[in-house]
């Protein structure tokens, strides 16, 4: 089965990325140069390297690894086709990959090293595919969640069992999660910091006994220290705040843990704990419900947990449960 966030990874390796020819790689680096000097994000300059070096690694394969400025339409097109159907990307994938390579030759077709070199911009020739309207939700159970949790710490990884932990608790956005600081659970707040939302909205996120514990684990461990932030790591001795793609990244290892675990993989984001999340609390199977002795939380509880404006909102990121309940109302269920 096809994994989430492992297309660079199977794609690039150090031995052929040597064999790459050395136009392709210097055109790489020249481009790189130019968008630090334009102030460009650093995390849209990695995105950026990665995704060309697939391209190239694509041209080592499959076009005896031609300069870049030798290729025409047709090329680009099929390269479009081996993400598509050979690597089965979705279509927002390919059309980032695409992206990535057109701004790649517009920038050479602009820079006058390589002035008629390239001339004409053949990748932009090339049409994006469709816009996937439906994105698939996946919904992790609270039995799913307390065993990667469980698992984390008994791996004493207790930074990433807190940030699973929290995000299940508050069903709080990960930029939310992402601004939390430690000094909520040194004070023994039942709350986080105020963080900011969609639109600018502040609020405080919820969180509960099982987030509280893992913080306590977490913030012994990490010792003392000047950074405010609840999310660190130690770089020679000294600890700086982690970059915000780091939460992501940890999305990924759950995902490969739950798979160890349960011998199937199921594909889910960080979004996917704010989903599961209010569905649990809704069917009243989070451990929070047991905890607090409540059967379930209604609609218009779950719209102030999540802070929606409009209770349809809530809805939809519920499970749409029609099948379910007109099998049940007939007895087969």
């Amino acid at each position: 089965m096809k994994k989430r966030g492992r297309v660079y990874n199977r794609i690039f390796n150090p031995k052929e990325w040597e064999q790459v020819c050395a136009y392709n790689k210097n055109l790489l680096d020249d481009w790189l140069l130019e968008l630090k000097s334009k102030k460009t994000k650093e995390s849209t300059i990695k995105q950026y390297k990665n995704d060309t070096r697939i391209l190239f690694i694509y041209i080592l394969r499959e076009l005896r690894n031609k300069p870049i400025c030798d290729l025409k339409k047709k090329q680009f097109r099929n390269y479009s086709l081996w993400l598509s159907d050979e690597l089965k990307l979705s279509n927002q994938r390919v059309n980032r990959l695409l992206s990535a390579t057109r701004s790649l030759l517009e920038y050479a077709s602009n820079e006058e090293d390589y002035e008629g070199e390239i001339e004409v911009n053949y990748a932009s020739k090339v049409k994006g595919l469709p816009k996937e309207t439906v994105r698939q939700i996946h919904f992790l159970t609270d039995e799913q969640v307390e065993k990667i949790y469980n698992y984390l710490i008994e791996k004493e990884q207790y930074q990433k069992a807190l940030y699973l932990s929290l995000s299940y608790d508050s069903a709080g956005r990960r930029n939310e999660i992402f601004q939390v600081t430690k000094d909520c659970f040194i004070n023994d707040d039942k709350m986080t910091n105020m963080v900011t939302g969609k639109r600018g909205k502040e609020f405080r996120l919820l969180f509960f006994s099982r987030t509280k514990k893992c913080a306590d684990l977490y913030l012994q461990q990490r010792g003392e220290d000047d950074v405010k932030s609840l999310w660190v790591k130690k770089v020679n001795g000294n600890v700086i705040p982690l970059s915000y793609s780091t939460l992501y990244t940890w999305c990924v290892e759950f995902a490969d843990i739950l798979e160890e675990l349960e011998g199937e993989y199921i594909s889910f984001n960080p979004h996917s704990f704010r989903h599961s999340c209010l569905e649990s609390l809704k069917r009243g199977t989070h451990y929070i419900c047991r905890e607090l002795g409540k059967e379930k939380f209604e609609l218009d509880e779950l719209k102030l947990l999540a802070n929606h404006s409009d209770i349809s909102t809530t809805a939809s990121y519920l499970k749409d449960n029609t099948e379910e309940e007109l099998l049940t109302a007939f007895g087969l269920m």
